[in-house]
């Protein structure tokens, strides 16, 4: 008996009009805006896939129709993260959703896609986010007022960590989206190598950041040309 074919990732970008951030998505960086850039590194990465923005903001969706195929404008009528991800996936039979934030303009070729199978190779996990390694000495306040170290009784210094960065990209089961949980309780790592791939447009600093970042980015790219 041949087993029957998995549907393709499904690509879901939610957006709401009240966020601060927002307005900067559709500000060009050399070109082409922060939400521009998360779709193109979707349409790149899984160009089989569907991808949708969902959102209440008449300026975005104008965006995203003006963007194009195979992009599709959703309106979005909940401000819950994960119930506005499971009203796109009624229209569609998707097993795995992956959850894009357009405020990162930067993403390494291939990471979405790469996390879409990471969790697709594995029956076992719920879900894939993107992380970023670092070693570090790090504390924690309890509730009480005391300072403990996490790597407590020993010279923490040198202890691997990794720091969930799900903006990037975050796959999840679309049955546990259904359940109103973003993400499961059996996680798996895409370990993020590329350090600018950070960057953000949330505050006018951190949009003058990635401003500068995309002129390097260009200039590295005229080089290796």
């Amino acid at each position: 008996m041949i087993a029957p074919a998995k549907t393709q990732p499904l690509v879901v970008i939610p957006i709401l009009s009240r966020f601060p951030s927002t307005p900067r998505l559709l500000t060009p960086i050399h070109g082409r805006s922060s939400l521009w850039r998360t779709l193109d590194s979707a349409v790149a990465d899984l160009p089989e896939s569907a991808i949708v923005v969902t959102t209440d903001d008449d300026a975005i969706r104008a965006s995203v129709e003006q963007y194009g195929a195979p992009v599709i404008a959703h309106t979005r009528t909940t401000g819950g993260y994960t119930q506005a991800v499971a009203d796109v996936l009624q229209d569609y039979a998707a097993e795995i959703v992956v959850i894009l934030e357009p405020t990162h303009p930067f993403r390494p070729r291939g990471l979405i896609r790469r996390t879409a199978e990471n969790l697709g190779a594995r029956d076992h996990l719920d879900s894939v986010v993107c992380v970023r390694r670092f070693t570090a000495n790090l504390w924690r306040r309890t509730s009480d007022g005391e300072i403990l170290a996490l790597a407590e009784g020993r010279d923490g210094q040198d202890t691997e960590y990794f720091q969930e960065m799900v903006g990037l990209a975050l796959a999840s089961r679309a049955s546990l989206i259904r359940r109103d949980r973003r993400i499961g309780d059996a996680v798996g790592f895409e370990v993020l190598e590329h350090t600018w791939a950070l960057a953000d447009v949330r505050d006018d600093v951190s949009f003058a950041a990635a401003e500068a970042l995309a002129d390097y980015l260009i200039r590295l790219e005229e080089i290796s040309a």
